[in-house]
């Protein structure tokens, strides 16, 4: 009845792992080529020139994706890849990364990793969970500079429907240091016209924004759990209730009658409570080491990665210009 007893769970060991099968990580990360190269070649100067799918699917429009493709799956590929190396410096076993492709949206799902067992302590988990997201970082950020110093600035044509990339803060302050201005221009409606690398380091960024929301396992739930503890549920309940408060801003109604809500509210975030709340579960479970607690450099890194998050976030991804 102590509150400040410590209770040790003695668990049997973990069983041995089956022989991986690498197989499928070839075959699915060769699908998510060919569906980031579709994609990337919507962007193509022959996709405005085909006359029907089918001419996309010419290797020849196909190859024009490239730039879009190897932009995303690089930035993609670091961050599972940093995940996989800190787990298994940590001797963690864990599978090489699943792809996943879709020929829609994106080109792909994203990608993951699995954990063959379990994490012995707050320490590795951290180490493992922060990991994806700064080595996607470190290539994120560079191919988007490349991607803006290589897209044009314009305005768009009178009577033209838009679709208009969210701004989080690197990516606003990316464009102020590239262009020298602020875009996009309330006045004017001038903005960057992003190419196929510029589209792909902005998806990477909304990627590792995502990851890093500070709930369930997420990478973002990993970093809070590893340095709050029992208090994470704590900050758990809180972001959820700032996407639902997001999501709610999204509604048409609701912006109807305040149009200032357009600019904070978006009702995909009701996909994501949903998946959250309903399939990942909204809280972080404990390592089986729930007692050692972060090293001062590890907290100081915490923080940082906290700090990522929020220049990264981007309230309304995108939205449509009339």
């Amino acid at each position: 009845d102590d509150p400040q007893a410590v209770v040790a769970h003695v668990m049997a060991g973990v069983p041995a792992q089956a022989r991986p099968r690498v197989w499928i990580n070839i075959v699915l990360f060769l699908l998510t080529i060919a569906s980031t190269l579709f994609v990337g070649s919507l962007y193509g100067p022959a996709a405005a020139n085909v006359q029907s799918v089918w001419d996309l699917l010419r290797p020849a429009n196909l190859l024009q994706g490239w730039p879009f493709s190897a932009t995303l799956l690089s930035i993609l590929a670091a961050h599972e890849f940093g995940h996989y190396f800190a787990a298994r410096i940590h001797r963690v076993a864990v599978t090489l990364p699943y792809f996943i492709p879709m020929p829609i949206g994106f080109g792909t799902l994203g990608a993951f990793i699995q954990l063959k067992e379990p994490i012995l302590d707050r320490r590795k988990l951290f180490d493992i969970g922060i990991a994806g997201p700064l080595a996607g970082l470190i290539v994120a950020v560079p191919l988007l500079l490349i991607g803006l110093s290589t897209s044009p600035v314009d305005v768009p044509p009178p009577g033209v429907i838009i679709q208009r990339e969210g701004n989080s803060l690197l990516y606003f302050y990316a464009k102020l240091l590239v262009f020298g201005k602020a875009l996009p221009n309330p006045v004017t409606g001038e903005d960057v016209f992003m190419n196929q690398v510029t589209f792909a380091a902005w998806i990477g960024l909304l990627v590792t924004a995502l990851n890093l929301l500070p709930v369930s396992q997420l990478d973002g739930g990993h970093t809070v759990y590893a340095l709050f503890g029992r208090t994470a549920p704590y900050i758990n309940l809180a972001a959820l209730t700032i996407m639902a408060a997001l999501a709610v801003a999204g509604l048409e109604p609701l912006q109807a009658a305040f149009p200032a809500l357009a600019e904070i509210g978006f009702p995909g975030w009701f996909v994501w409570l949903g998946l959250i709340v309903f399939v990942l579960g909204p809280f972080h479970p404990p390592a089986l080491d729930d007692i050692t607690e972060l090293d001062a450099k590890r907290r100081l890194l915490g923080y940082v990665v906290i700090l990522i998050f929020i220049v990264t976030f981007v309230p309304v991804p995108w939205r449509v210009i009339m």
